[in-house]
């Protein structure tokens, strides 16, 4: 046949080689830096406990007074049973001799982060169970004086007050608002020296009110759109590990020539230690337009 030859030409006979890939981005999550850490050690039954040792009351006495104001000791018992996670592959060994190397080598990690994003969403989805609110509430943007109230709430509230680190965990939506009550002070209200230029360099992710803002984008923003962000100390919300993640393998060679199985398990809790010490952030989480 006559005529120049183009790759066109050829197209049939040319290979598809993947000459890259990447794997589809995954949110870290906040609970790590976030919450009380806590093990369950084995053979302590099904439940964490924890018991919590209520204060006592002293008097005032003279040398004339005989004191038989008897205190007692008492407390309160919590507890929370850690439910197990699991996820498994089955892939046939034809599919590794098949697959480019290049996807291959991105398959180790695709799993585990399947399992931490778990974690953190089921971290987040206590954050509705709160029964403290300094919400702004639906269809509402959120703002600085929502997060100061629930800090200070939790450092000086008079059921008991909590030193522990303060953290606030927002959908990036809801700290936008943050952002834009910030930047719309300049001009109208004294703002300190440095804070606008934080603001626009790192995009408000340092201290609000004495909490350190955590952004985290595993919270899910619903039809409305509203989010639910939370104000907490870091006691206030514990993270029980009775499973650190555990691997496990197996083989099925009745299946399709031969096939790996891959097991990862992990058996967690999360509990709210005092009500006092978490607040629901419930806000608009509408898509920044600029």
């Amino acid at each position: 046949m006559p005529g120049e030859t183009t790759t066109g030409s050829l197209r049939t006979a040319l290979p598809a080689i993947v000459g890259d890939a990447r794997i589809v981005h995954e949110e870290e999550g906040t609970y790590m830096r976030t919450t009380d850490h806590r093990r369950q050690q084995p053979g302590t039954g099904l439940e964490w406990t924890e018991f919590a040792v209520d204060q006592m009351q002293a008097d005032d006495i003279t040398e004339a007074t005989q004191n038989e104001n008897y205190q007692t000791f008492s407390g309160t018992l919590i507890s929370v049973e850690p439910d197990m996670t699991q996820i498994v592959i089955k892939i046939t060994d034809r599919t590794y001799r098949k697959i480019a190397d290049i996807v291959e080598g991105k398959l180790g990690t695709i799993a585990g982060n399947a399992m931490a994003r778990k974690k953190d969403e089921d971290y987040l989805d206590l954050f509705s169970t709160f029964s403290t609110t300094v919400s702004p509430g639906t269809g509402n943007p959120l703002s600085f004086s929502y997060i100061a109230a629930g800090v200070n709430n939790i450092q000086s509230n008079t059921t008991e007050t909590s030193k522990a680190e303060v953290y606030t965990v927002l959908h990036g939506f809801q700290k936008y608002d943050i952002q834009n009550e910030i930047l719309a002070g300049v001009g109208t209200y004294t703002v300190p020296d440095g804070l606008t230029e934080e603001v626009f360099r790192k995009g408000f992710s340092g201290t609000v009110a004495e909490s350190n803002l955590f952004t985290d984008g595993n919270i899910t923003v619903d039809t409305v759109p509203d989010a639910n962000g939370a104000v907490h100390a870091r006691e206030g919300v514990i993270s029980v590990d009775a499973l650190e993640l555990r691997k496990a393998t197996d083989r099925d060679e009745l299946f399709g020539g031969g096939a790996d199985i891959i097991i990862l398990t992990a058996e967690y809790a999360f509990k709210v230690r005092l009500a006092n010490w978490v607040y629901l952030l419930k806000s608009d989480a509408t898509a920044p337009t600029g």
